[in-house]
């Protein structure tokens, strides 16, 4: 499947300067989806925290070569791409360089590490004269080998994230319907406009808004009405059909170092990203619409299966 033409990869990142609105599990579950359909896939951790690094089975202090190296120069992106593995017993994802035998081997996405040395990226990297396309350019000798990019974003709109915005051809933006995760979003449109407008990405677009955390009681089903109507009426973005509930099955697979569709690939948490998937691929496009086009088919196929 990979080897249908495409000569670029598609770069896409997550983006909230708010935290805890599920970025990184959303990150790691896309990325891990499009991998097991075969498609070459590198993540980027964007996030000085390095909750993906971690997810992904690296401990993030004991590395020596991250993001935050490539983006002050010092090495090139493509000597701190680490491979992820699945443990098949186990379904966490851990480091090959362990001692430990496993087995069969799974292989996960592609991993640009990072860790709190990154930090300190909005007062050392703001004094190079082309600060933000740093990731742009540190980017272009790999996009030809993948064909899908996806970058998780720390929760500011600094360094870091300006640089995820210049490089990529589309965000999506995952949304807590509360008040507070509601308020930041006009932040985030302003410098999403500010990258487009200065030149430094004119052909960014927002490839939609993703409902996150969603519980059934009022004020979170008011808040996705009234947003779907703004955000669509007023600004023409996108809000995804396809809401990410409320559940402790994503908390419980991240402890674990695991992703939901890996760790509990038939629950309806699951179904929900494969949902997700497609319609962030139907704005984006790439080779794998058509597959992962199958894959909800068949999921819709097994829900109308009386039980």
């Amino acid at each position: 499947m990979s080897e249908q033409k495409q000569t670029e990869a598609i770069v896409l990142s997550a983006v909230n300067e708010k935290g805890g609105v599920t970025k990184t599990t959303s990150t790691a579950n896309l990325a891990v989806m499009l991998s097991r359909l075969g498609f070459r896939v590198l993540a980027i951790d964007g996030d000085p925290q390095g909750h993906l690094t971690f997810t992904f089975g690296y401990e993030r202090n004991t590395l020596e070569r991250t993001l935050y190296e490539v983006l002050l120069g010092k090495v090139e992106l493509r000597d701190t791409v680490l491979p992820t593995f699945i443990d098949p017993t186990t379904l966490a994802f851990f480091d090959p360089g362990s001692n430990t035998t496993r087995g069969e081997l799974v292989r996960g996405p592609d991993l640009v590490p990072i860790n709190m040395r990154a930090s300190a990226a909005d007062g050392e990297l703001r004094g190079k004269l082309t600060w933000p396309v740093l990731l742009r350019r540190s980017l272009a000798p790999l996009v030809k080998e993948y064909d899908y990019i996806l970058i998780d974003t720390n929760p500011s709109l600094g360094v870091l994230t300006v640089n995820a915005l210049c490089a990529s051809q589309s965000i999506f933006i995952p949304l807590v319907p509360e008040v507070l995760s509601v308020q930041g979003l006009g932040d985030l449109l302003q410098v999403v406009h500010q990258v487009k407008d200065d030149s430094l990405n004119p052909q960014l677009t927002i490839a939609g808004v993703a409902f996150t955390k969603v519980q059934k009681y009022k004020g979170h089903q008011e808040i996705i009405s009234t947003l779907r109507g703004d955000l669509s009426h007023e600004l023409g973005i996108t809000c995804f059909n396809t809401a990410l509930r409320q559940s402790a099955v994503f908390t419980n697979a991240a402890n674990r170092r695991s992703v939901v569709v890996i760790s509990d690939p038939y629950s309806e948490h699951a179904k929900d990203y494969w949902r997700l998937l497609e319609e962030l691929l139907q704005s984006v496009g790439g080779p794998a619409l058509e597959p992962v086009e199958r894959v909800v088919q068949a999921i819709h196929s097994d829900a109308n299966v009386p039980q």
